[in-house]
């Protein structure tokens, strides 16, 4: 994919412009996923990390106001700063890894397994609202550019982080001799 220094450079150099973003981004996902009841009912169960009061939750009575929701809203927001902060070490790659599994039944809730279908769908409705994001930002074309593929770099390492954990698990895991330097 040829995810490299000069892609890591560029992200962090937009993270003062991206960073800001993240509380609008995550409510523009958030009401996104609640306005299909197909990706809404899987915030009826309880997620992997959240210990407040679930009550008797229905469809119904879930909201974007919701406690649990409120922490869903919180682990994104981490997510998508993490990604224009953080160092890109082996521990990222492992907690992107992290974030991959936890969507399905071999972490966190057993009882819970996101379809990949509207996990790849989110994935692209996040990278739309990013590219127009970038686009909109006070900087050259050509800085433009490279922070587009830069991002979309990483979208894709996450994705393919994701998806390896809805397939037969074939033993293999994420280790540091695997990331390159």
């Amino acid at each position: 994919m040829g995810f490299g220094e000069e892609d890591i450079k560029t992200i962090k150099a937009c993270a003062a412009h991206v960073a800001p973003l993240v509380p609008s981004v995550v409510a523009a996902v958030y009401v996104k996923l609640f306005s299909f009841d197909v990706t809404k009912k899987y915030f009826v169960h309880r997620n992997d990390g959240f210990e407040g009061d679930m009550g008797q939750l229905t469809l119904e009575k879930l909201t974007l106001e919701h406690d649990q929701i409120k922490f869903r809203k919180d682990m994104l927001s981490k997510y998508l700063v993490k990604l224009v902060t953080a160092e890109y070490d082996f521990a990222f790659i492992q907690y992107l890894d992290r974030v991959g599994k936890i969507h399905t039944n071999k972490m966190g809730n057993k009882k819970l397994q996101i379809d990949y279908l509207y996990v790849n769908a989110l994935f692209g409705y996040v990278e739309d609202v990013l590219i127009s994001a970038i686009m909109d930002l006070p900087v050259d074309n050509d800085t433009k550019k490279a922070a587009l593929r830069a991002f979309n770099k990483i979208l894709w390492i996450q994705n393919d982080l994701m998806v390896r954990h809805y397939l037969p698990d074939d033993g293999v895991t994420v280790e540091a001799a695997d990331v390159p330097k």
